[in-house]
């Protein structure tokens, strides 16, 4: 009999990057909310945290529906969207956000980030939750695998947590 030895870090992000964007938010927002009170403001410090800040600041400028369109573009954005306006992958949420001129928000910025200046993003973001930050609606139900790729990060110490999204924020696709 084999055995296969499945790194779990390795196994959550496979897991994440197979999840459609809100519930890759939800994943995010959730697990942001979980290690916050981990992170030492020290560790944080230690980050490139100038344009993550800039950017977490120019999302609290628009409104709770914007952020969101936002939130959304800026997970799926690369090093190469420069100047241009995401959309939507839904055909009828695509049409909206056109009518509503896409987001303001540089999405070429934010893909240019290195995988720390984006785990300081996120860990900014997070803090803002449901303050400046529209939060994750209280009625909005993840998929199975949303749940599921939470549950395996539950086992993980806060190094692998880290880990786990400094991988996520890097591979986006």
């Amino acid at each position: 009999m084999t055995s296969t030895n499945v790194n779990p870090v390795e196994q959550a992000a496979a897991n994440f990057q197979q999840l459609d964007i809100d519930d890759r938010l939800v994943v995010l927002g959730a697990l942001f909310d979980q290690v916050s009170d981990t992170i030492s403001t020290s560790d944080i410090d230690k980050l490139p945290t100038q344009k993550a800040a800039e950017l977490v600041a120019q999302i609290q400028q628009v409104s709770p529906e914007e952020q969101i369109f936002a939130l959304r573009d800026l997970l799926l954005a690369t090093r190469n969207d420069q100047d241009e306006t995401m959309l939507d992958p839904h055909p009828s949420k695509a049409m909206v956000e056109l009518a509503q001129g896409g987001t303001k928000i540089p999405t070429g910025e934010y893909g240019a980030l290195k995988a720390e200046e984006k785990l300081a993003f996120w860990y900014y973001l997070g803090q803002r939750l449901g303050s400046t930050i529209i939060d994750i609606p209280n009625d909005y139900i993840p998929s199975d695998q949303a749940t599921e790729v939470l549950s395996s990060l539950q086992s993980l110490d806060t190094d692998d947590l880290v880990s786990f999204l400094k991988q996520v924020l890097q591979t986006q696709v």
